[in-house]
């Protein structure tokens, strides 16, 4: 190698190498990442402008008895795309529903609704869903309306569901909207369509409780790119005027401090939580959100996993002495077989204690002191 050439080697050489030493003395935090977190903090005080005041939050649930029932899907339907397609199920959500109130005097159910069934048909959705609150309401029962999630399977289809894996916990239950949907921006629109269209239908309707706006943004380990997404949905939800029910997204990941809890704090009207653990977790919870939401309604939207300590012996009283609100997850046991645990394996037996739900599909309790405990305490 030449001489000249060698001198330019070792010049390029020691650049880089002063360089590396430079960046490894840089501080942790870099410049961009305060700005991020200014932009973030800024982005949502913004957005918080438009939720509703503390006083019309609490005036509202003032107005609502104490808040008990569970997260519903028809013990024939495999996830949610089976309860709204073709395969609507009237008959067997009149049987479970009358249960729910007059067995276990439920007030409020938690249902999950999906964008590609009205993308395929809005006035057929919107026909079956009127008639499951029509159901609702003769039964007594008031609704919490979730419309994106991000729990699951991430490709949801139309059309015929798959059975469930024998002994797999909520083996076939799909996204909403999907992560295709999710990832093709171009498809947002469509997104913010339906966050329009079933919320402006529905705004005044009062056999609607809530607006849940997304369950679990942060369950498909992508919080950087729901986190937008979250955004342009809130947007389109609150574009919608004079809404008479107040929206949520419930907070399912501790700490409080998270770009998406953060966010999810500011601007939802009620506050909202999921929590699976025992009572001393649960009251944990609490005390932590009143600390950075002082004086908004709380309603612990899931919940009860027996084994885990989550149970309706250890919860509810507490639950009700401090009127937060109690939506267990499951009601009936059926093809979302989600009376096996998370990760159960395939083919595993019948578990002696359920994970969720409390009756069999022909109504049988569960257990029958579980069920003169609703009665009890609901009395």
């Amino acid at each position: 190698m030449r001489p000249h050439a060698i001198r330019w080697l070792a010049i390029l050489i020691g650049s880089v190498l002063i360089l590396v030493f430079i960046l490894l003395r840089q501080p942790t935090r870099s410049i961009d990442s305060n700005l991020s977190s200014e932009i973030v903090t800024k982005l949502n005080a913004e957005a918080s402008k438009s939720r509703w005041s503390i006083l019309r939050a609490q005036a509202w649930y003032a107005s609502q008895p104490w808040l008990l029932g569970a997260n519903y899907l028809p013990s024939t339907s495999v996830n949610v795309l089976e309860m709204w397609q073709d395969t609507f199920d009237e008959i067997t959500i009149k049987r479970e529903l009358k249960w729910a109130n007059n067995r276990l005097r439920m007030n409020t159910l938690r249902v999950f609704l999906h964008t590609l069934v009205w993308m395929e048909n809005s006035r057929k959705f919107f026909k079956r869903l009127d008639t499951f609150l029509d159901i609702s309401k003769n039964n007594n029962l008031k609704i919490i309306l979730v419309l994106f999630d991000e729990c699951w399977n991430a490709e949801p289809l139309l059309g015929k569901q798959s059975e469930p894996i024998p002994g797999v916990h909520n083996s076939q239950w799909v996204r909403c909207p999907g992560q295709s949907m999710v990832l093709n921006k171009t498809s947002w629109p469509i997104i913010r369509e339906y966050t329009i269209d079933v919320i402006d239908r529905y705004k005044s309707d009062e056999r609607v409780l809530a607006w849940d706006l997304y369950n679990e943004p942060e369950c498909s380990k992508q919080v950087n790119i729901i986190l937008p997404l979250l955004h342009y949905i809130y947007a389109a939800a609150r574009s919608v005027r004079n809404v008479q029910q107040p929206m949520t997204i419930g907070i399912a990941k501790w700490p409080l401090t998270t770009p998406l809890a953060l966010f999810e704090l500011s601007v939802s009207d009620i506050i909202s939580f999921h929590s699976y653990g025992p009572l001393a977790n649960v009251i944990q919870n609490i005390t932590d959100l009143r600390e950075v939401q002082l004086g908004r309604p709380i309603l612990c939207t899931e919940w009860l996993a027996r084994p885990f300590g989550s149970t309706l012996f250890t919860h509810l009283d507490y639950f009700k002495s401090e009127k937060i609100g109690a939506i267990q997850w499951g009601l009936v046991a059926g093809r979302s077989q989600t009376y096996y645990q998370w990760k159960s394996p395939k083919n595993a037996p019948m578990p002696r204690v359920w994970f969720h739900d409390v009756l069999y599909p022909n109504g049988t309790a569960f257990s029958q002191l579980e069920e003169q405990l609703y009665i009890e305490i609901n009395h």
